[in-house]
């Protein structure tokens, strides 16, 4: 099981870790790609796909599949990785909620699967998903604000800027990995590492802050 999580931003700003999560991947096997989180009236599912292939191709990624529809989703080992895109965090969870996808995810990652998330895929992987209410409009009006809770309790903010964001991140009272632009989560064995940029491990339940360090 592999776990990379991307803090978000343009491509340029995460080249260190698109290349990490390409060479751990079978590049001879499928990438499902689901780009669900964006909103439509930003960019099409196509789009958003056409984007993938672009970008990943130069990374040895051939072959992707995208689906748009969690419902008809099965994930097993056709797939070397799971890349679930950025955008509205609140309309990514429900649309996980819709579906059996949530399950399908544990499941695969149980079994060895590479799960890559940025952004939105990111924070939808914590214990909660309040950390988007300082980014995204909660257009689909849910209530419950738990995630998927794949990081042992811990929580993901994404584009992270101290100036921006610390006082916010105060008033959560949580576990919370902060991850820059630039900043690349790795799971692996149950080991939390970092790629392209060292980002910050708060815990604001016991006080304690630290860096987590570079592969």
């Amino acid at each position: 099981m592999a776990i990379i999580l991307s803090g978000g931003g343009d491509p340029a700003a995460v080249v260190s870790i698109d290349r990490y999560f390409a060479s751990r991947i079978d590049l001879g096997k499928k990438v499902l790609y689901i780009p669900i989180a964006m909103e439509p009236d930003v960019y099409s599912y196509e789009e958003c796909f056409a984007w993938f292939r672009r970008t990943y191709t130069s990374y040895g990624i051939a072959h992707a599949e995208m689906c748009t529809d969690l419902s008809s989703a099965h994930l097993d080992s056709r797939y070397s990785a799971v890349f679930v895109g950025g955008g509205n965090t609140f309309k990514l969870m429900h649309e996980i909620r819709q579906s059996d996808f949530g399950e399908q995810l544990r499941a695969y990652l149980k079994a060895g699967g590479v799960l890559y998330g940025g952004s939105a895929g990111a924070v939808i992987c914590g214990r909660t998903i309040e950390t988007a209410l300082c980014a995204d409009c909660n257009r689909v009006g849910i209530n419950d604000f738990s995630g998927l809770d794949l990081l042992n309790g811990w929580d993901v903010l994404c584009h992270y800027d101290p100036i921006v964001h610390d006082s916010f991140v105060a008033g959560l009272h949580r576990k919370l990995y902060l991850l820059h632009e630039e900043s690349g989560l790795v799971i692996e064995d149950s080991e939390i590492s970092a790629v392209g940029k060292s980002f910050v491990r708060r815990d604001s339940v016991s006080g304690s802050d630290d860096v987590v360090p570079l592969l």
